[in-house]
């Protein structure tokens, strides 16, 4: 029988309400078309801290583990995805990480993904 490579589209993690994404190298960002402000603003931010160690994302090896970042619309979405209800949560699609925002992004979540970003393409 044929493994079926999985996606994470096809995952828990996965919300229908996501209809759009920013994918760069080993990031991938999903989210709401009404989240757009957001998810730019994330994204411009990401790449600040890896300028800040003189990456960027096209120079970082695909054979790194992703980091799927989902910005959940509502509360209820993202609670779906990961059984909480704090402003951020991580996990696993296989080797890579998983990082939902709750909600609106604002100066703490900014901080907490700067760390998970550090964390996953910087410092391993």
């Amino acid at each position: 029988m044929e493994d079926k490579m999985l996606l994470v589209t096809d995952s828990r993690y996965f919300s229908r309400e996501f209809n759009t994404a920013i994918i760069d190298g080993p990031l991938r960002i999903y989210f709401a078309d009404r989240q757009e402000s957001d998810a730019l603003k994330i994204y411009f931010d990401i790449q600040e801290i890896l300028a800040d160690r003189g990456m960027r994302l096209e120079s970082i090896s695909m054979e790194r583990p992703n980091m799927f970042l989902m910005l959940y619309p509502t509360k209820q979405t993202f609670k779906d995805a990961f059984d909480i209800e704090d402003e951020l949560a991580s996990g696993k699609f296989g080797k890579h990480l998983v990082l939902g925002v709750n909600g609106p992004y604002n100066e703490s979540t900014r901080k907490q993904i700067g760390q998970k970003i550090r964390g996953a393409f910087v410092e391993s």
